[in-house]
């Protein structure tokens, strides 16, 4: 079973009742709240009974937490119905994404420990595993090589604030046309497994190979910190990679709130399963046609396979999205059969003009199809608009229940002024913008010389600088 994402975790604990652990509790959760964190907490209960009338659950939720769990020792969980145990309460705080969750009483759990002692305690206090801090309940001296905290909530919530939150609270980052960057677009690959004529290769000339593991790991680690918390793979076709359930699963470990993949949809089926377990809940499946024989001529590839692996992945209940690029001549006549199987078949469908890039000047002029009149048409016959406000402002149909969009990025100044990611090519280079390939800045080269995270933030940093539409 996969566990919703968890934020970070942290016990307060002592040796003996009457410490103050709850009072110490509710005064940090009092000033993280103040501080603009959401904070759930964790009570571990010796009581028989759960529903005490002024238990500490109610007192935490008054202090500002934004939720409260009781846990009983026979692993009874107030907000669940059986079989709880510290990390399925810590899984079910989740839910309601807060930035930590604060657990009291939990000495003999695997979570980080700030233990409350007194002098004649101090050496069983440095005996718990895990413990990050102590905090002194008397006029002692310090000890060597351990934070000693005073019994103060601001104080220690500023050392929580310090060690584990900071690290994690979202930075604004906008360049200098006040666009917001959420997230980046990360290619892992520039093998494919078809060759789709319209293929612009995600905007990337002649690869000087691909990114190790660890690499695209520490890339997204860093994007991150800098407070970006979505992220899209694509290739080539990603799931060429093998280790794109492990790249998925850690994306979701880091807590990155959106983790999606752009595939052709032809290992797909073989795979399902695995990137599910590993987290993935929405992907995006280029589909260019519906017709076995149409879908051939133009990626050389087996549409069987496709459906399979999208019936695969929709029985676990990823959220698909169809892509369609329409092309004159080819597809346009069929966007109504297209539209059609998408209800049936997926989530969404989303109809996009053919780009400009890296194609024949001849193909691009024979094949582009201005959408403008597909979308006036749907606009007459769609039930409901939904415009997503942090993706270009572009317009969601809504027709007989299937969303629909339309993405028009040629010669549309309105796609550019609404541009929130950043691409990171296959070989490990920030992309501002895709439509430019004279713009690159070459994050690999730093990790393979040894850069440190905070030198790969200011190259971060400078491409957000960089960055300007593409069409104005």
């Amino acid at each position: 079973m996969i566990r919703m994402q968890q934020p970070p975790a942290l016990a307060i604990v002592s040796f003996h009742s009457g410490a103050g652990k709850t009072t110490l509790l509710e005064g940090i959760i009092q000033f993280l709240t103040k501080m603009g964190y959401r904070v759930c907490a964790v009570k571990h209960s010796a009581h028989d009974e759960i529903r005490d009338s002024g238990k500490d659950t109610w007192r935490y939720r008054e202090a500002g937490a934004t939720a409260s769990a009781f846990l009983q020792p026979s692993g009874y969980l107030e907000l669940c119905t059986q079989c709880a145990n510290i990390h399925s309460a810590i899984d079910l705080a989740s839910h309601f994404k807060p930035d930590i969750v604060l657990c009291e009483g939990f000495k003999d759990s695997d979570l980080p420990k700030i233990a409350i002692v007194e002098s004649s305690e101090l050496r069983l206090g440095m005996q718990l595993q895990g413990v990050v801090a102590l905090v002194l309940n008397a006029a002692i001296a310090p000890v060597s090589g351990v934070t000693c905290l005073p019994f103060d909530p601001p104080v220690v919530a500023a050392f929580i604030e310090s060690r584990f939150l900071a690290p994690r609270r979202k930075v604004n980052l906008t360049d200098r046309y006040g666009r917001r960057i959420l997230g980046i677009r990360m290619s892992l690959t520039q093998r494919c497994n078809l060759n789709c004529v319209y293929c612009h290769h995600e905007g990337e000339g002649l690869s000087s190979g691909e990114m190790y593991t660890d690499e695209v790991l520490r890339i997204l680690r860093v994007a991150r910190d800098l407070g970006m918390r979505r992220v899209k793979f694509t290739g080539g076709e990603p799931l060429l990679r093998r280790d794109l359930g492990g790249i998925i699963a850690y994306s979701c470990a880091l807590g990155l709130e959106d983790v999606s993949v752009t595939t052709n949809g032809q290992l797909l089926r073989e795979r399902a399963l695995e990137l599910y377990e590993a987290g993935l809940r929405r992907l995006n499946l280029s589909l260019p046609s519906v017709e076995s024989d149409v879908y051939r001529s133009i990626t050389g590839g087996d549409l069987s396979n496709v459906i399979e692996g999208l019936e695969a992945a929709c029985r676990l209940g990823i959220h698909i999205k169809i892509n369609t690029v329409v092309m004159k001549g080819i597809n346009d006549s069929s966007i109504d059969t297209i539209v059609d199987f998408a209800r049936r078949h997926s989530s969404q469908l989303q109809l996009i003009e053919l780009e400009n890039l890296h194609l024949d000047k001849g193909f691009f002029e024979k094949y582009h199809v201005d959408l403008s009149q597909t979308e006036k048409k749907l606009s007459g016959a769609t039930e409901a608009v939904i415009e997503r406000g942090e993706m270009n402002r572009r317009r969601v149909y809504i027709v007989k229940g299937l969303p629909i969009e339309i993405v028009r990025p040629m010669n549309n100044p309105g796609f550019c002024a609404g541009c929130t990611r950043m691409r990171i090519t296959s070989d490990g280079k920030i992309k501002p913008c895709l439509m430019r390939d004279d713009l690159l800045f070459d994050l690999l080269g730093g990790i393979r010389s040894g850069w440190t995270d905070e030198q790969l933030k200011d190259l971060f940093m400078s491409a957000v600088s960089a960055r300007e539409p593409f069409y104005r």
